[in-house]
């Protein structure tokens, strides 16, 4: 399956895009791409786009990466809406905030003290006779030995 991605280039802090038609399967730096659609210079927010191939190469089944197809949205060669690239770290964010928010509003209650030090006892109890049990079967062995 091919699909329309850039492919950096240019200098360390000083990159250049190029909007390239590629297998799916390769990197995105490595390997030769079928064929080069354009470029992208996102420091002066300049770029050159190749309108007739592109179109053609969508047309033959060809899917976008997702920074690719907001490139085109702007340029004007596909009608769409912009798809929202980092939507995930925002809603990972707002869901911490809301869950400290959460923590921050609850008062320390004398219940749960209590079902914690309830809690270090049963604990307690169990590593006895976990212990104990240990213990017979050591017991049970030197028996039968």
């Amino acid at each position: 399956m091919l699909i329309l991605r850039f492919q950096r280039k240019g200098k360390k802090r000083d990159s250049i895009f190029r909007v390239v038609a590629v297998d799916s399967r390769m990197a995105a730096t490595k390997g030769t791409p079928k064929e080069i659609l354009g470029w992208w210079d996102p420091r002066k927010n300049k770029f050159d786009l190749n309108k007739e191939r592109i179109l053609y190469w969508l047309s033959q089944g060809a899917q976008q990466s997702d920074s690719c197809h907001n490139l085109l949205v702007k340029a004007g060669i596909i009608k769409d809406k912009k798809i929202a690239i980092n939507l995930r770290k925002k809603k990972n964010k707002k869901e911490g905030e809301e869950q400290i928010k959460e923590i921050k509003t609850q008062e320390p209650a004398e219940e749960k003290i209590e079902t914690g030090e309830e809690l270090l006892k049963e604990t307690e109890s169990e590593l006895i006779s976990e212990e104990k049990k240990e213990e017979q079967q050591k017991e049970e062995t030197k028996i039968e030995e």
